[in-house]
């Protein structure tokens, strides 16, 4: 699963560690590579800390493809968590996916961003590596206030413009700036938080399109 946007701070790190979290907490084997070059989760990550319990592996290179066949096979979900920015290793991890997750913040510059994400998708469809392979990708909006009507504009105009987005929401929430500090989701640590429904309603979604996934290989 690889997180993308060209747009920084639209909430693409907390959303990379916190579903690593939820899957971790129902028992799968979760790894993360921090292919953002700033290495926003990897400068954080203490291995005896709480974030210990997962893996996380640190590549910002054109390595990323290597990487991503190398520990692909040793985990039940792979994350990569790209840079706030196009560029050739985000464009590489983008292929090597199963699923796309492109997050943007309801304004209009991040959306416009997202927009722009999903442009590069449809060119990377058209490389050897992807023949035939459409990559897969869904919108989430994160940072959103929950219950205001801008969210559900957004999603309703995305949708409208042909545009696939979860359902889901990362709701604007103090609790995901506390854990920036040390580097900890706040669902790692409380799994009936409201943070954690949050995470889980999005993880619902991802593991749905990711069981279809499984199904229509095993059809081929």
């Amino acid at each position: 699963i690889v997180l993308a946007t060209s747009k920084g701070g639209a909430g693409k790190t907390t959303l990379a560690t916190c579903l690593a979290a939820h899957w971790h907490n129902l028992g799968m084997k979760v790894a993360i590579i921090d292919a953002d070059p700033q290495g926003s989760i990897i400068k954080s990550y203490n291995p005896d800390g709480p974030m210990g319990c997962i893996k996380v592996f640190a590549d910002p290179e054109v390595t990323i493809s290597q990487t991503i066949k190398e520990k692909k096979s040793e985990f039940d979900i792979l994350i990569v968590d790209t840079g706030g920015f196009s560029n050739q290793t985000a464009a590489m991890a983008i292929v090597c996916s199963d699923v796309v997750l492109i997050p943007s913040k309801a304004s209009a510059l991040d959306i416009q961003r997202a927009i722009e994400t999903h442009g590069l998708i449809k060119d990377l469809n058209f490389t050897p590596e992807r023949s035939g392979r459409p990559i897969i990708y869904r919108m989430v909006l994160t940072m959103t206030v929950q219950g205001t009507v801008i969210s559900r504009q957004v999603k309703q105009d995305l949708k409208e413009m042909g545009y696939l987005i979860i359902d889901g929401e990362l709701h604007n929430r103090v609790i995901y700036q506390e854990g920036t500090l040390d580097g900890t989701p706040p669902n790692l640590l409380d799994q009936d938080s409201a943070a954690a429904l949050d995470i889980s309603g999005i993880a619902r979604e991802i593991s749905a399109i990711r069981e279809s996934l499984i199904d229509s290989k095993k059809a081929s």
